[in-house]
């Protein structure tokens, strides 16, 4: 199945919100409340990749040049190992490219080996860690571990 990538719309929101939710544990997933929010700020650049009309992937990314920061990003299990989350990402480093955007910034939870082994390959680095920054519904705690990668002159190569 072919699946397109375009920007999302505040409009999206509650399919947005869907997605998040196939996506993670419930006392994680955003509302869709918070995605409309969210989305309708000037700052945040939206992509989403659908499966006909059904939203497949997406990444948002809040864009405060010259860093952005990637504030979520989840692909649909049915659609996983497709290469939607790096279209996802390519996507965005072309649409930050024109902002002036040199570097994205993102954390994940350390628990999360499948994102940060991604975001390993895609040429991020762990640069930092938040301890305990995450608390799952159990009531442990989990560290965030930051991580960026230069993104500066990728807008055009990523192009070719």
């Amino acid at each position: 199945m072919t699946h397109s990538v375009r920007l999302l719309t505040r409009e999206d929101a509650a399919g947005v919100h869907a997605l998040h939710a196939r996506c993670f544990p419930p006392d994680e997933a955003w509302s869709a409340w918070s995605f409309r929010d969210t989305l309708a700020l000037p700052t945040t650049i939206g992509l989403a990749t659908e499966a006909g009309e059904r939203l497949s992937g997406m990444i948002l990314a809040q864009n405060t040049p010259p860093d952005a920061d990637i504030l979520t990003m989840c692909v649909d299990p049915d659609y996983r190992r497709a290469g939607l989350a790096t279209d996802l990402l390519n996507g965005l480093v072309r649409l930050l490219g024109p902002y002036g955007v040199n570097r994205l910034c993102l954390d994940v939870a350390a628990d999360n080996g499948a994102a940060t082994a991604f975001y390993e390959s895609s040429g991020f680095l762990a640069d930092g860690r938040r301890r305990n920054y995450y608390e799952r519904s159990d009531g442990t705690q989990v560290d965030a571990v930051l991580m960026s990668r230069s993104i500066a002159g990728q807008a055009n190569e990523s192009e070719a």
